[in-house]
């Protein structure tokens, strides 16, 4: 087991400092590991704080939290706790070994060592931990030689049932890749293999898969995850759609989940109507590009949210102008609305709604230019 002395005690972020002061002065064994290690050592500034501690991590993050003064939640299933203080997150867990019932099942967890803890971990990068304990502070544990990884650039398993045991390692696996420019292990790459072609993902509930996918576009390289989660033969995407997303940095996810047809995710209703109208997006670009009248533009983008039709403006950048003049028409008031229907007598219905939107797009069209002709047109419609 690799052991060296660190400096992060010298970091100057204050909430980092009072939970290294507060573990030097407590009884606990505690150590900052895997990604503020990584980090750390790759010279990135972590952006949370990563802590096990052998014993209760409950416990320990609400005595932490009488001085720290935060934001605490605790997740007594899996023995772990999150604080978050000034935009800080601080993330403790106890100590623990993982036995999974089946493979994509969450695991079933028991209170270990650090050693032991360390062994359950995905990859050789994130199995290192640093202690903050006041017996042996700074001390480095790699017991895989995670840091001659990080060095050589080499996302590795720990284990060959890594990516079996939890699916969405291979995802992971993917971001990291691209998030540090490092090579996927030979091994590493075969068994990642192994599992896609037994479709292993598929056995993820569509909350976990959702997580993961929103996960890559979290990444600043998610262009190049997509393509190698295609490339992977997980969600194969076609080359006009990835060049797409490229061009779409706010919306990209939904156009995505359009593209691989994951529709059926646990979406919010507003998340679902942009999954549909995306997987129509091409075809509503062709209607625009033959449309030629002001009222054509409003029938083809009015159904639309405004996150749709700004996409469409980067897609297709001569939609532009069409587009703008449907804005431009929108703020437009109307010469007559359903009051003056009811003033001639008409009732609510099919024929009402009829009236009312063919005088709009003639109004649109400029084929009647003001309320007298519009109501004109009603009455020779009833």
């Amino acid at each position: 087991m690799a052991r060296s002395r660190s400096s992060a005690k010298n970091t100057k972020k204050s909430v980092l400092n009072k939970t290294i002061d507060f573990f030097t002065r407590s009884p606990y064994h505690a150590y900052l590991v895997g990604g503020y290690v990584r980090d750390t050592t790759l010279g990135i500034q972590p952006i949370d704080i990563d802590i096990v501690v052998e014993g209760d991590a409950i416990k320990v993050s609400r005595d932490l939290n009488k001085i720290l003064k935060g934001e605490l939640t605790t997740y007594r299933d899996f023995r772990t706790a999150s604080l978050l203080v000034s935009d800080q997150r601080i993330d403790l867990v106890s100590a623990r070994i993982e036995r999974y019932p089946e493979p994509a099942k969450l695991p079933h967890v028991y209170p270990s060592t650090i050693n032991e803890d360390l062994n359950r971990r995905d990859f050789t990068i994130n199995a290192i931990a640093m202690s903050i304990s006041r017996e042996n502070f700074g001390e480095i544990f790699d017991p895989f030689n995670g840091l001659g990884d990080i060095k050589r650039g080499a996302i590795r398993v720990l284990h060959k049932n890594s990516f079996i045991d939890d699916p969405t390692r291979i995802f992971r696996a993917l971001r990291y890749k691209n998030r540090f420019g490092f090579k996927l292990e030979k091994t590493t790459r075969q068994l990642l293999q192994e599992a896609v072609s037994t479709q292993l993902i598929e056995r993820l509930s569509g909350q976990r898969l959702l997580n993961e996918i929103r996960l890559i576009f979290q990444e600043p390289a998610y262009d190049l995850v997509v393509r190698d989660v295609s490339e992977c033969g997980i969600f194969r995407i076609r080359k006009r759609d990835h060049d797409t997303i490229v061009k779409l940095p706010a919306m990209g996810f939904y156009y995505y989940l359009a593209a691989i047809d994951m529709a059926h995710l646990p979406l919010t209703a507003r998340e679902h109507k942009y999954v549909h109208d995306f997987r129509s997006i091409w075809k509503i670009i062709g209607n625009l590009d033959r449309a030629q009248k002001k009222s054509a533009y409003f029938r083809i983008l009015d159904p639309l949210s405004p996150q749709i039709i700004e996409c469409i403006g980067s897609i297709r950048v001569n939609c532009k102008p069409k587009i703008a003049a449907y804005l431009n028409v929108k703020k437009k008031k109307r010469f007559i609305t359903g009051d003056d229907l009811n003033a001639l007598g008409y009732k609510n219905g099919q024929l009402f709604k009829k009236i009312l939107t063919q005088a709009w797009y003639l109004q649109l069209d400029g084929k009647i230019k003001n309320k007298k002709e519009a109501l004109a047109l009603a009455k020779r419609m009833k």
